[in-house]
């Protein structure tokens, strides 16, 4: 048997996994083997995506607002409706994306990818997802180290400068000025400042190896899956254990979003799922949700059964509320099923070399990884053994 170790160094010989590209098929590849070689049957789902939206969606919806603005400003009249109504346009395709929901937000070129799980046991009445995606994210000035820790006021100021053209835009229609004029100003400046920032990362930006995001959720999924198959007759009888690797999640969690568009139907209504991602530094950490506009709580059971085993686990594991960026928790729960996501941040929740350069395997805690595979192993038996009980 191998451990997560052992996946985590096979993974990152390639040299980045971006979404939807060659390295990312021959990654889908690999790990399809891995699954087989443990004696599973394995499917596969294709679909196409584009292979950014973390840079070009917020660019394609500041373009939309900066052209709103100036139309209003410059015109205005019967042109401002037009105005308005492109900028609510652009808001709903942002608003779109941040609610889970799988509905397809940008313009831009679509490629293949594919997500990789573990044949579904028909005969079982009750179900357990554990998922990882397996693709990676483009480095840019955006997650540089002395500037990540200020997203959060980042993306703040972006969306009150997104929301200040519409009201803008509404407040000249009805001839509130000068106050339509100086909102639209204010607007105005905040998107042209997010159009060259996100055009700047859109243009620098460079595919890390992935070691930490995703390598080391990949790696401990791979690890519960050679565990569950060979420790099976542990498990309760009517509980099948699926293990889902997901494609293009840095585009916007597109692998689970087409997961759940083709299957949520045939999943049972208590299907739960465990989501593992960037757990190569800090403490193991659970989160109480997702979502930073609309916001989705996690399931109760598997709430309870982190915070039962956090106290067992003194020193070792945390609870925060929710992430800036969301993870493949948010359109499972926005599904409607009980999901949890797993990350390992550092006390003041950071995560290690996110998004950087720095991300590689010489900077992943093995100790911690290896730590991490015992307390999931237990975690998965005691969510199975509850899941039983329902």
């Amino acid at each position: 048997m191998k451990d997560s170790r052992k996946y985590l160094e096979e993974l990152v010989q390639f040299r980045h996994r971006g979404s939807a590209t060659k390295n990312e098929r021959q990654a889908a590849e690999y790990i399809l083997r891995e699954l087989e070689r443990m004696g599973y049957k394995v499917e596969r789902q294709t679909f196409k995506t584009t292979r950014d939206n973390l840079y070009m969606l917020p660019l394609q919806v500041a373009i939309l607002l900066f052209i709103s603005a100036l139309l209003s400003l410059m015109y205005g009249g019967i042109v401002n409706a037009l105005a308005f109504f492109l900028s609510i346009f652009g808001i709903m395709l942002l608003l779109l994306e941040v609610s889970g929901i799988p509905v397809e937000t940008s313009i831009m070129p679509r490629f293949l990818s594919q997500n990789i799980f573990t044949k579904f046991d028909e005969s079982k009445e009750k179900r357990i997802i554990v998922s990882a995606h397996y693709d990676t994210q483009r480095a840019s000035v955006m997650f540089h180290p002395k500037i990540v820790d200020y997203l959060g006021l980042i993306y703040n100021i972006s969306y009150v400068g997104f929301g200040l053209v519409p009201i803008g835009i509404l407040f000249n229609v009805f001839k509130f000025q000068p106050l339509g004029t100086v909102f639209l100003i204010i607007g105005l400046i905040i998107v042209t400042a997010n159009i060259i920032f996100m055009a700047l990362c859109e243009i620098t930006g460079k595919y890390t190896q992935g070691a930490n995001d995703n390598g080391t959720g990949v790696a401990l999924a791979l690890a519960l899956a050679e565990y569950y198959i060979n420790h099976k007759d542990e498990f309760p009888g009517n509980v099948d254990v699926v293990f889902l690797f997901t494609g293009s999640e840095e585009t916007g969690e597109r692998g689970m979003k087409h997961f759940i568009k083709r299957y949520a139907k045939s999943l049972p209504k208590d299907t739960q799922f465990i989501i593992l991602d960037n757990l190569g530094t800090g403490k193991i950490t659970y989160l109480e949700g997702e979502g930073m506009i609309f916001y989705k709580k996690a399931g109760k059971m598997l709430l309870d059964i982190a915070e039962e085993m956090q106290k067992g686990y003194s020193g070792k594991v945390q609870r925060m509320k929710n992430l800036l960026l969301p993870t493949d928790a948010l359109p499972v729960m926005a599904a409607g099923f009980d999901a949890i996501a797993f990350l390992a941040k550092d006390e003041k929740g950071r995560l290690g070399n996110y998004h950087w350069h720095t991300d590689t395997i010489e900077n992943v805690d093995i100790d911690l990884l290896l730590y991490e595979e015992e307390f999931f192993k237990e975690y998965l038996m005691k969510v199975a053994r509850e899941l039983e009980k329902r």
